[in-house]
């Protein structure tokens, strides 16, 4: 340090004093402090500690005032830590000396929206856009929050900005875009469906489901029974707010479209939202057709009316006679009413007139087990025929494995159960049989497992939740 001094004295006395004004400062211990301390902050970033991390770099730029960039880095560990109103107003200060980055952006909408501020939250996003267009994060939030909000047109084009950067291809992108373009644009939405699908094979039967409407739609020039098609494939996804949109269109077309007004009402049941009124304007155009009167009869079962379901489902088969699906209808609109003998007359009428549909068969042995009728003389039979006309189908194996499992035929049952699962390790039904078999067998470590298996494929669903009470039962 000496020889330093002697070397720096030597320039003269101005150079000499400002040298050594510059020294001085890289050697005054808060210097050293904040750069110690901005170690320290960056370790507790790393750790996940972003309250400790936060609190660290505010002491830092209280140091070393001229570090303007570590603004974001407070903001951003505030944010982790869900201190979102103070990362707010970190991340305006970061914005205002010019240093956000894009995550940063990123960032503020997301606390903005995490906050309740959803309209900010927008705003900081598409601000963010502007500034750093290819930055694909943007469009992912901008899509998902015009989703909550309800704005699909502005949904839309977030997704198409999104597929179009240059982030990594998206297959829920690419496949959302292909449900909003079903109804917007139909014409481009095939392309998005098989791009999804492409990416990631869990879409191929909804991406096939809607290929049939749209290739379906394809075939109408009528552009109010196109956007029937549509909805309705639409609703066999459960996308009841795109099938609403689609529905509505179809209504707008042609207003004299009673299928259309029918198909209105039952999305707005599905939605929550009534949809009588619908289901009276389709009758009121077209009293014989019997998809309007067979979802008028949806409507009344939904409000536990079976007589006048029955009433519905009585002119549906009127109307169409050789459908078996209306027989079915009419055997449930009895059991609601508590005729057991009067439902199961209708679910082997529809057998009789469509003796090789194995649909038909298979819902009349799962009648025959849901409600303990002749089990032996109807279910069984009816469960090996379904199997006779399908095969290898999962469906009706499974049935036939819970025959055999009512009847207390524990082995056959097993083995028809596993082949079930077989040829398709997804079919929770047949997990959730095979633990009833397994516990009747005193297997009750298999037991669990397949229940836990037959909860996991369907944790919301009927399955998942029959699955659920058994293992609250047996293994509390």
């Amino acid at each position: 340090m000496r020889a330093l001094l002697h070397r720096i004295l030597r320039h003269g006395s101005a150079q000499a004093l400002i040298l050594l004004a510059v020294i001085g400062l890289v050697f005054t211990p808060p210097i050293l402090t904040g750069y110690n301390e901005l170690g320290r902050a960056d370790s507790a970033m790393d750790a996940g500690n972003f309250s400790d991390a936060a609190d660290r770099y505010k002491r830092v730029v209280r140091l070393l005032p001229w570090r303007n960039d570590l603004l974001e880095q407070i903001a951003m560990a505030q944010a982790f830590s869900g201190d979102f109103d103070f990362a707010i107003l970190s991340f305006e200060q970061a914005r205002e000396q010019g240093t956000l980055s894009a995550e940063g952006w990123d960032l503020l909408g997301q606390s903005h929206w995490w906050a309740g501020d959803h309209e900010s939250a927008v705003a900081s996003w598409n601000e963010g856009v502007e500034i750093y267009p290819t930055y694909a994060r943007f469009y992912a939030h901008l899509s998902m929050a015009y989703y909550e909000l309800g704005d699909l047109l502005a949904e839309q084009k977030a997704l198409e900005q999104w597929v179009a950067s240059e982030g990594e291809p998206d297959a829920v992108a690419h496949f959302r875009l292909g449900l909003l373009l079903s109804v917007f644009d139909s014409e481009r939405a095939l392309g998005e469906f098989l791009l999804a699908s492409s990416l990631d094979t869990e879409y191929d039967p909804a991406v096939e489901t809607m290929r049939t409407a749209l290739s379906l739609a394809s075939l109408e020039t009528d552009n109010s029974k196109q956007s029937v098609l549509i909805g309705r494939g639409l609703g066999l996804l459960n996308e009841w707010s795109l099938a609403v949109e689609a529905f509505r269109q179809a209504v707008a077309a042609d207003g004299e479209n009673a299928e259309a007004w029918a198909w209105l009402g039952e999305t707005e049941q599905q939605l929550g939202r009534g949809g009588r009124a619908e289901l009276v304007q389709a009758a009121e155009i077209d009293p014989k057709n019997p998809i309007i009167r067979s979802l008028r009869g949806l409507y009344w079962m939904r409000q536990g009316d079976g007589e006048r379901a029955l009433a519905e489902y009585r002119l549906a088969a009127l109307y169409d006679p050789d459908n078996p699906a209306w027989q079915i209808s009419i055997g449930e609109a009895y059991i609601l009413s508590g005729d057991l003998q009067a439902a199961l007359v209708h679910y082997q009428r529809a057998t009789e007139i469509a003796p090789a549909d194995a649909t038909t068969w298979r819902l009349l042995a799962n009648f025959s087990a849901q409600y303990n009728v002749q089990i032996e003389e109807i279910g069984l039979p009816a469960a090996q025929m379904a199997v006779e006309l399908t095969g290898e189908d999962p469906l009706a194996l499974d049935t036939l494995g819970l025959m055999l499992t009512l009847l207390e035929r524990y082995n056959e049952a097993r083995d028809v159960l596993e082949h079930a699962l077989s040829l398709n390790q997804q079919l929770a039904p047949g997990y959730l049989h095979l633990g009833i078999v397994a516990l009747q067998m005193n297997d009750w470590e298999a037991a669990r497992d397949h229940w836990q298996q037959a909860y996991a494929l369907d944790i919301d669903g009927p399955v998942g939740e029959q699955a659920q009470v058994l293992l609250n039962q047996y293994f509390p």
